[in-house]
């Protein structure tokens, strides 16, 4: 299928790089764990389970895909990029409000990209725009997709993620976010989070292609340009209708739809075939009047003003 007519391509998917992933070349010691986090994950790497489809009661802590991390400094800028624009929600960044510290730490193996990613999250600049300035369902529905790469399943995970932050607070909700079993197994710790739900990625329904078509509406614009309020909540809840803004086309994109069988539309078909005929006939009349002149006739020169009433 043509780029240009994939359903896909009008909400952006096709214009984002592939998942980005960086490996420090200092790693933090594996000697001992501070969470019951780093705790999990280290106790399914030494189960010594074989990467690929298993059974998630086993141990649902285990990545099961790797994408190959790069460890050059060009691979480190592509994953701080690719991080900001998704955290973010695509919003521009200041030089004066990126997260220095974050990115030094990431740099020299104090971080790993989902700690950075986790940092991120829990900045000033994620808070005032995303958690402070919009309704709680929508600060949820946002921080699934920044974080987790889709919308929310269902209800309930909003409700329960509503729950969690009015007890525990923001911070501890990201937390539960990023040390999921879901983050883990798809993302690992060296891969920025990336929009999954345009694909029929494992566990998910075909309505999450509808609900991240809602909320993405294309590549350029900005999570803030959605407003404050929730955009999945009526449909979460009772199931109902979800309306997608497709960005209307450009132009060129409507003129270039428009043929068919490699042939121009008969109303552009009948405009270049005048103008071919117009312009002919003037090159025409240029050839004759050179040639006059040519041959000592310089009768003609009176033509082109005859014609202009002059």
């Amino acid at each position: 299928m043509n780029a240009s007519l994939s359903p896909k391509f009008r909400f952006g998917a096709e214009s984002k790089n592939g998942p980005v992933s960086f490996a420090a070349s200092q790693t933090k010691s594996a000697m001992s764990t501070l969470t019951n986090a780093d705790f999990l994950r280290n106790s399914c790497s030494g189960m010594s389970l074989p990467f690929g489809p298993r059974d998630h009661s086993e141990c649902p802590h285990r990545v099961t895909s790797r994408v190959l991390a790069g460890t050059d400094s060009d691979s480190l800028e592509q994953v701080i990029d690719a991080a900001y624009r998704q955290v973010f929600g695509n919003c521009h960044v200041m030089e004066q409000e990126r997260a220095s510290v974050l990115e030094a730490q990431l740099k020299d193996g104090r971080l790993c990209v989902r700690d950075f990613v986790r940092g991120l999250v829990k900045s000033d600049f994620y808070r005032s725009r995303f958690y402070e300035a919009v309704s709680p369902s929508r600060g949820i529905e946002l921080a699934f997709k920044h974080v987790l790469g889709r919308p929310p399943l269902s209800q309930n995970e909003v409700s329960g993620c509503i729950e969690q932050r009015a007890h525990e607070g923001f911070e501890a909700m990201i937390d539960s976010l990023v040390d999921s079993p879901e983050y883990t197994e798809v993302f690992g710790a060296d891969t920025v989070p990336y929009v999954r739900a345009f694909t029929s990625a494992g566990g998910m329904s075909m309505m999450n292609f509808v609900r991240i078509a809602a909320m993405e509406q294309n590549f350029a614009s900005s999570d803030r340009s959605r407003g404050s309020d929730s955009i999945l909540q009526s449909n979460l809840a009772s199931g109902s209708v979800l309306k997608i803004n497709v960005p209307q086309s450009p132009l060129y994109m409507k003129t270039s739809m428009s043929w068919s069988g490699n042939n121009p539309p008969a109303n552009y078909e009948k405009l270049w075939r005048g103008l071919a005929i117009v312009g002919a006939a003037h090159l025409a009349g240029m050839l004759v009047n050179i040639m006059a002149q040519m041959l000592g006739y310089n009768g003609l020169d009176r033509i082109p003003a005859m014609f202009l009433g002059l």
